[in-house]
């Protein structure tokens, strides 16, 4: 039974350390980590990538589980993101109504199994070149642990962000996480300078790509893209079977947001992965429908104070 990494218990260690209240439960068939969250109207519960399925079947007795649970938190609806690929009859036909989404439905995975040789083999060609000649150029790479070097990729980030128009997360919150033995912080040096930074998340099998940032005054020298190379070739030689790049859009529309981003990682090889998506199994219905009208009024609220 695969599990995401946001369904783990070092991310619901993590969870728990923030202040959230969590809920986790197992069986044969299913396993899951469920978030109490808050609303002025009331709690939900939110299942990251989540439930854990060891088949489809095994989605009904997932659900029952998690209705007893939102009973007892009194809870108006409940939350989920399968990573198995069902499709939204499926999905409807055990109650749930589609959600906007929460975390990307779509993916990007690349098989560590094979040799280095077919993993560079895969990468565009210059993407490989820079990574072999970034020593040439003056480029140094470490890695860290020790949360004060978070405010090197907040910086980056804080930059990319008003560049791009996104929201960052907290300093704070990036930096807890450095606290936890899942995370690892990359930091490419030019000339004792950061230039570029990203954060790896581990599990077993699987390091997962979760936040970068680069300086644009040396973006000629790809600091981003060296970086990311040194990722995947260390999540190889640490034993890793797969690097899910997280996140991408399948829209072939260049105006797309992720348009960008994902044939960045697209071209580093790998495979498109597609989950389920986000959907809400209701249990109060009244004050589910009350929260669905007042989301986008709080939304613009929140884009009006920006």
């Amino acid at each position: 039974m695969e599990m995401h990494f946001l369904q783990t218990p070092a991310w619901q260690k993590f969870q728990e350390d923030e202040g959230r209240k969590v809920f986790r439960e197992k069986s044969e068939n299913f396993e899951y980590m469920a978030i109490l969250r808050h609303t002025k109207l009331g709690n939900y519960l939110f299942v990251p990538y989540g439930p854990a399925l060891k088949d489809k079947k095994a989605l009904k007795p997932a659900l029952e589980s998690l209705k007893k649970l939102a009973a007892a938190q009194k809870a108006i609806f409940i939350r989920i993101e399968p990573t198995l690929p069902f499709t939204a009859e499926e999905m409807t036909k055990n109650g749930l109504k589609k959600s906007h989404h929460i975390e990307p439905q779509h993916t990007w995975v690349l098989d560590l199994t094979q040799s280095e040789e077919d993993i560079l083999a895969g990468m565009e060609s210059r993407k490989v070149r820079y990574y072999r000649n970034y020593e040439k150029k003056g480029m140094t790479i470490r890695t860290s642990h020790d949360p004060k070097d978070m405010k090197i990729l907040f910086k980056l980030l804080s930059e990319v962000s008003e560049n791009d128009n996104f929201q960052t997360f907290d300093e704070k919150y990036l930096e807890n996480q450095l606290k936890h033995d899942f995370a690892t912080l990359y930091i490419v040096d030019f000339e004792d300078t950061p230039i570029a930074a990203a954060l790896m998340y581990d599990t077993e099998d699987t390091c997962y790509y979760a936040h970068t940032g680069a300086d644009y005054e040396h973006r000629k020298l790809n600091a981003g893209i060296v970086l990311l190379v040194k990722m995947i070739i260390d999540a190889k030689h640490n034993g890793r079977k797969k690097f899910d790049f997280w996140g991408v859009t399948t829209s072939e529309d260049p105006s797309h947001p992720w348009y960008g981003f994902t044939k960045f990682k697209k071209s580093f090889g790998g495979e498109l992965v597609t989950y389920a998506g986000t959907w809400d199994l209701v249990t109060n219905p009244l004050k589910y429908n009350a929260y669905k009208m007042l989301r986008p009024i709080n939304k613009l609220r929140r884009k009006i104070k920006k």
